[in-house]
């Protein structure tokens, strides 16, 4: 319950800016475009859908590592941290708390670049939805990062 409630604030907290909602569903869905539109003029193939889609993901989960990152940096320099620790959260409760309302942006930053990727000619097979599978210990990771960096770095 409180690990719920400590992740719905932190969910209202990413929502409040759409510039966050901007960058982690709607940028790698422009860079996968782009691309796939310079491949459309480029003679050989050098950026396969079956390859670009996973990688543009990739690099869209960068975003997610910079946003927890933020987050956590900005709770520790408003003081909102140090009033957190007074709560009886435990410090495994404190960190899914971080996590989960970035896990649903992930996966559905990571679902639209493959919607984009099926109309793009992906073929839709079981790889897809493995890829889809396999995405999310990446996505795990790199909101780890951000975490790690928040806490070692300030919001500015």
């Amino acid at each position: 319950m409180r690990t719920r409630a400590f992740a719905i604030r932190n969910g209202k907290e990413l929502l409040r800016d759409p510039l966050n909602l901007a960058f982690a569903l709607g940028f790698p869905l422009v860079v996968l475009l782009l691309l796939t539109a310079l491949q459309a003029n480029i003679p050989t193939e050098i950026f396969p859908i079956t390859t670009l889609a996973p990688g543009i993901i990739i690099f869209g989960f960068s975003f997610f590592a910079l946003f927890s990152g933020m987050l956590l940096a900005k709770d520790r320099s408003t003081s909102f941290l140090i009033r957190l620790m007074a709560s009886p959260l435990t410090a495994t409760e404190f960190m899914i708390g971080y996590i989960l309302p970035i896990v649903p942006m992930a996966v559905g930053q990571s679902v639209i670049c493959m919607l984009a990727a099926l109309f793009l000619g992906l073929r839709l097979n079981g790889n897809v939805l493995l890829a889809l599978l396999s995405l999310l210990p990446a996505a795990l990771l790199f909101i780890g990062i951000g975490l790690l960096a928040g806490t070692l770095l300030n919001d500015k």
